[in-house]
């Protein structure tokens, strides 16, 4: 019997300490944010490369698929950002975001045009991956993103 009470007392105690870790383990809601921004701009990147590897190859199929993805992409950024002042540590985005939200979203949709006129048939042709970082992507990061 008292090996029992022993061995539940432990059990017990056990499960408290890894309900704790478990439980500090969770990011916070700004943290998710952060998370989510992080890897749909990682994803935005890795599409636009191979949009540009596709034109490269004149594989007009492949440029339509991947103009496609980051137009979706590119309309999902708003959703990054709805928890006001969610600057984890390690985030670049500016607190400006928030301050000017309207700002933010029509330069987000400028983005989302700029991406959907890619999926139009023979936009191939006029595609710059410089240009495009540039118009698209560098008027949020002009304004909203601290510098590297």
């Amino acid at each position: 019997m008292k090996n029992l009470c022993r061995s539940v007392l432990l059990m017990t105690i056990m499960s408290f300490a890894s309900a704790t870790a478990i439980a500090q383990e969770q990011p916070t809601p700004e943290e998710r944010a952060y998370k989510f921004r992080t890897s749909l701009f990682q994803t935005f990147a890795w599409k636009l490369g191979q949009m540009a590897g596709a034109k490269g190859q004149d594989d007009s199929a492949a440029f339509a698929k991947h103009a496609a993805d980051l137009a979706q992409l590119s309309s999902l950024i708003e959703e990054g950002f709805q928890i006001e002042n969610s600057l984890p540590e390690g985030s670049k985005a500016k607190a400006e975001i928030w301050q000017d939200f309207e700002k933010f979203q029509s330069k987000a949709q400028a983005l989302t045009d700029l991406a959907t006129d890619f999926t139009e048939q023979g936009a191939m042709a006029n595609f710059d991956p410089r240009k495009f970082g540039s118009k698209g992507c560098g008027g949020c990061h002009r304004d909203f993103k601290i510098k590297d």
